[in-house]
């Protein structure tokens, strides 16, 4: 009998270590970093800012797949569309102008961010352009202050100065070309399916592709008519550099085949992708509309990041988000130190890269004068469907080229857009 209870004491007192060991070994059990897809497009500019901010948040991993612009919206227009909860990823960047589209067409897909971030601490306009119902969507991310790039030592060739490039009309502009030409240079990138330059001078003479009840604005636009006649000089000049995608737009950057390039202060993280050209590029204001009231300044996108409703790891994102984007000055100045990414975080005006010159534009001031010529760019009402307006000029603009009567295809547009839009 003696021999039997020591037996089961035995017993009981190695399984109650056995399960002490099991439990103490299941409370040390770490999971790890929530890992969090996102969906965007450009690696060197989107990419890169969604590292710097991986890097200032350890309870997250990023893996960032990227697509072209149109692949990343259309792909997420048929999932959503599908009605699918699966296959979507965490986060996702829209641009400006086509957020309100998806919005209005697909409630309930999106996180509200109103209990996330702090929206006072951003640009008036870019929560206007993320909110639906009066619900802000999207968290902030870049401006699209529009600027002209351009190579200094290829205008330094035909006796172009610094003052001279920062007062310029289009007409002044486009006369560079053929000097540049006989210098064996071109003098910008031109796609004729391409009219996003018209977003940079509609905006910079206060007008836009819809009026303020969002229908279309084309055949009484006077601005839009001169975006036309400046369109259909250059498709017609020699010194332009003919161009079907981004990888050819890229291309003759990097390449060194054009001296400027014109779009929002997001195209210097391209630029700058040459090492060789550093100290070969500065930066001036836009040429100016020859339209009453027309000024030097202007947007051209701007994108924020979206946090899908059914995300797989949404409070996750919510967090990284709040603590990154809407939340680091830290990482708003390593963007504008090292990629010229001007966000727009109010309280990352003071960020020291403001006052620093960079290396790569020859100690030029590139980060405080984009952040000036912000503040003096024309309020335009772009509506929620900018996109369909500019798909319906596009359709026609083939034969605006070829010459054919000018009012009659704006009005045939005008019946395309309201289609699209019904």
């Amino acid at each position: 009998m003696k021999r039997k209870t020591i037996l089961l004491l035995s017993i009981l007192i190695i399984s109650s270590l056995l399960f002490a060991q099991g439990a103490k070994e299941e409370e040390v059990v770490v999971e790890g970093p929530a890992k969090l897809t996102v969906w965007a497009w450009d690696s060197s500019f989107n990419g890169y800012a969604m590292q710097e901010a991986d890097k200032l948040d350890d309870s997250v991993e990023i893996e960032f797949v990227e697509m072209g612009k149109a692949a990343a919206l259309q792909k997420l227009h048929t999932i959503l569309a599908s009605g699918a909860k699966d296959n979507l990823p965490d986060i996702v960047l829209i641009s400006d102008l086509h957020a309100k589209g998806y919005l209005m067409s697909y409630p309930g897909a999106f996180a509200p961010m109103d209990p996330v971030i702090d929206y006072a601490n951003f640009a008036p306009y870019k929560k206007e352009m993320l909110s639906y119902d009066g619900v802000g969507y999207g968290i902030p991310f870049d401006t699209g202050v529009t600027g002209l790039f351009y190579r200094t030592d290829y205008m330094e060739e035909i006796g172009v100065t610094k003052e001279y490039m920062d007062n310029l009309t289009w007409d002044q502009y486009l006369a560079l070309g053929p000097k540049l030409k006989e210098k064996g240079h071109l003098l910008q990138t031109y796609n004729p399916n391409d009219i996003a330059e018209f977003q940079i001078m509609l905006q910079s003479a206060g007008t836009w592709f819809t009026d303020e009840k969002g229908d279309a604005n084309f055949v009484d636009n006077n601005a839009l008519r001169e975006c036309y006649r400046i369109f259909k000089q250059l498709n017609e000049a020699d010194y332009t550099k003919v161009v079907s995608d981004w990888g050819g737009f890229a291309g003759a950057i990097n390449g060194g085949e054009v001296a400027t390039v014109m779009r929002g202060s997001w195209i210097s993280s391209t630029i700058m992708n040459n090492p060789d050209d550093a100290g070969k590029w500065a930066l001036a204001p836009i040429p100016k509309m020859d339209i009453p009231g027309a000024v030097k300044y202007s947007n051209q996108g701007g994108s924020s990041w979206f946090v899908l409703a059914n995300a797989p790891n949404r409070s996750a994102a919510e967090a990284f988000m709040a603590n990154t984007f809407a939340g680091s000055v830290e990482l708003y100045d390593t963007l504008l130190r090292n990629k010229t990414i001007l966000g727009t975080y109010l309280p990352a005006t003071d960020a020291p890269a403001y006052d620093e010159g960079n290396p790569y534009y020859s100690g030029q001031l590139v980060n405080k004068e984009l952040a000036q010529w912000a503040a003096k760019i024309p309020a335009v009402d772009t509506g929620a469907f900018s996109a369909e307006a500019q798909a319906s000029l596009v359709s026609v603009t083939p034969r605006v080229l070829a010459g054919e009567d000018y009012n009659q295809l704006m009005k045939e547009a005008e019946k395309q857009f309201a289609q699209k839009v019904q």
